[in-house]
């Protein structure tokens, strides 16, 4: 472990500029090595581009973050997805696990995210005020107790299991998102219709996952997606003009739909898929985890397209 972190800080403090597939396979298990002590990647990358710490003093770092002892997980004691679960996974590329937390583990993670923004659910002027943190609408928020406890979630990791067909699988550590209702001086901060890999052919398989905090309407920034695309992008890609853009073509001709569900559900969905979060037209602040799991032997493409 001591050897993976190093060349991490090798390459992440080194004035050279490195890209080669050898550096892809390395940061493919640097990734895995830190979410296993249960430290944010970016966190990490921030701190070793804007600080350039000496060896010593990175593992310093290290130490005070990762966490000593983590929860075990409970085996959940029967299959989370049904047959009709995994065709409708197999039809439409996502699928919602219903009541994955508690409605109190809820309550605790949103109030965690009131206390880190410093604003407060009952005063609607804090809602917008800019917070150091805040990137549109992602929110650099990840080390907290209910957060790791959201993390562990038997319902949460069964579901990845049974989609994966392995138990070989490893949780990251992400951010949450925090998307305020729209307003005359408010607009929405989002991302367009996107995918968050490469599109250079095969794609890797990968699932994504998000936890709704907060009740989540079509019109309350629910996560919008094009069902079954994931079935047909391949072809898809392959049929573009050289000149074509796909990240720009799929704007023009996808009909993303909202899937809604309510605080607690949980919804995956397969990597492929054009995704986005939406505008909130609702009354109150919509509320996100993003919680994935890849396989063990996962490996990221090494050129972005």
């Amino acid at each position: 472990m001591s050897f993976i972190l190093e060349n991490l800080w090798k390459r992440a403090t080194s004035s050279q500029s490195v890209n080669t597939s050898e550096n892809i396979l390395s940061w493919n298990k640097e990734i895995e090595t830190l979410y296993e002590l249960g430290i944010n990647m970016e966190d990490t990358i921030r701190y070793l581009f804007f600080e350039k710490p000496d060896w010593e003093t990175f593992m310093i770092w290290i130490n005070n973050r990762k966490k000593e002892t983590m929860p075990l997980f409970e085996d959940y004691p029967t299959n989370v997805l049904s047959d009709e679960d995994l065709l409708f996974w197999n039809e439409k590329g996502y699928v919602i696990i219903k009541e994955a937390i508690s409605q109190k583990d809820c309550e605790d993670t949103r109030q965690a995210i009131w206390n880190f923004l410093g604003m407060h659910p009952d005063k609607k002027e804090t809602w917008y005020n800019k917070h150091e943190e805040q990137r549109g609408l992602m929110l650099n928020f990840s080390d907290h107790e209910t957060l790791n406890k959201n993390r562990f979630s038997p319902k949460i990791k069964k579901a990845y299991e049974q989609l994966y067909k392995t138990s070989a699988i490893y949780k990251t550590i992400d951010k949450v998102s925090f998307n305020p209702p729209e307003t005359d001086d408010f607009h929405f901060r989002g991302s367009r219709l996107h995918w968050d890999v490469s599109l250079k052919l095969p794609i890797p398989f990968a699932l994504q996952g998000l936890l709704y905090l907060t009740d989540c309407g079509a019109e309350e920034g629910a996560f919008h997606c094009v069902p079954g695309f994931h079935n047909k992008i391949e072809p898809w890609l392959k049929g573009l003009a050289a000149e074509e853009n796909p990240r720009e073509k799929i704007l023009e001709i996808s009909n993303p739909i909202p899937i809604t569900a309510n605080a607690g559900d949980f919804i995956i969905w397969q990597n492929s898929l054009p995704h986005s979060a939406t505008p909130n037209r609702g009354s109150q602040p919509r509320m996100v985890q993003y919680l994935t799991y890849l396989p063990n032997n996962y490996k990221a493409t090494s050129e972005w397209i």
